[in-house]
């Protein structure tokens, strides 16, 4: 059986169970088990229907059958949810996608934030267990202390369930929420969930080997080659910033050097129209599991460059060892 905890919204716990208080933090994570698409549109249905009248964002990404039973249940108030295409969604990297779940808060204006629901789809096309696993993981970090919920539909018999007991802290059910006891701290779950090897991306359009005193001219490369690209002033504009807090990291917190490589309209990376990789010899972020993914505290020296060129850009990948840091920014037209 199933226990309310404190901080389950109302309408999750048992019935005739008063409401719980919230806790600190107001993000909350939950893996939902639903034994139907029916059982989940009934579960989901007040959560949304609350959300909605505090005027929040409400983002679902679910399988057609998933969102077809939603849309039924909510009848007229579906026209309130931002429904995504879970293809489209997850064509991007796991921590990228949990940087764009949590960017959901921006744009509510009320104290409750947002409400997301992001389904897992194991049969996705190239979207193996380790991208759920990492999602699962990166939402942890990146809606931290932001008034978020992001609500898991899991399968009820779904096998993975065991990752999501420990990458989820409240399991929900149609019976009630509970606290996982299986639940790791991020950190000590991404040991089992490493970063994919950086993907080759051919031969670069161009490259600079740069030091401080080369920056100014690494800006006004990146400039040139994304107004050859195509993208538009404030775009280029973007990116030209991105870069230099790379590059500037580099110089200031790594090994003084290092080397900056741009592709375009690289195939391996379906619309998006330039790449651009800093590249340095020093393992200078591998205290960093997670840079990018949340806004440093205001009393942090590290991690703002990072956190900005992730807000810049449409997606930034990281990788870091002893030898070498090599950090990419991908960005659309």
């Amino acid at each position: 059986m199933m226990t309310a905890v404190p901080g389950t919204p109302a309408g999750t716990g048992p019935p005739g169970a008063p409401e719980p208080a919230r806790p600190a933090d107001p993000a909350r994570h939950e893996a939902m088990l639903h034994t139907s698409p029916a059982d989940l549109a009934a579960q989901l249905t007040p959560r949304v229907q609350a959300a909605l009248g505090a005027g929040n964002v409400v983002v679902a990404v679910l399988a057609k059958e998933h969102e077809a039973a939603l849309r039924e249940s909510l009848g007229a108030a579906a026209d309130g949810v931002e429904f995504g295409d879970p293809e489209q969604v997850h064509r991007v990297p796991a921590f990228t996608v949990a940087v764009r779940f949590a960017r959901a808060c921006r744009r509510s204006g009320r104290a409750d934030g947002a409400l997301v629901i992001g389904q897992h789809l194991p049969g996705l096309p190239g979207r193996g267990p380790e991208h759920w696993a990492r999602l699962d993981i990166a939402l942890n970090v990146a809606i931290a202390g932001l008034p978020i919920t992001v609500l898991c539909p899991y399968a009820a018999d779904d096998p993975d369930l065991r990752r999501a007991r420990t990458t989820h802290p409240v399991l929900t059910a149609a019976e009630g929420s509970a606290v996982s006891a299986e639940y790791r701290p991020p950190q000590d779950s991404l040991i089992d969930y490493p970063p994919p090897p950086a993907p080759g991306l051919g031969t670069p359009v161009s490259e600079l080997s740069f030091g401080a005193a080369e920056l100014v001219a690494l800006r006004h490369l990146v400039g040139e080659v994304a107004a050859a690209a195509g993208l538009a002033p404030d775009r280029a504009a973007d990116l030209v910033l991105a870069v230099n807090e790379l590059a500037s990291n580099s110089v200031e917190h790594g090994p003084g050097s290092g080397v900056l490589r741009i592709w375009t309209d690289p195939e391996e990376e379906a619309g998006t129209a330039l790449v651009a990789e800093v590249a340095d010899h020093g393992g200078g972020l591998m205290d960093m599991p997670f840079p990018g993914l949340a806004l440093p505290p205001p009393d942090g020296t590290r991690g703002r460059g990072l956190w900005l060129a992730s807000e810049l850009c449409d997606v930034l990948q990281v990788w870091s060892d002893a030898d070498a840091t090599v950090v990419r920014v991908h960005v659309s037209r």
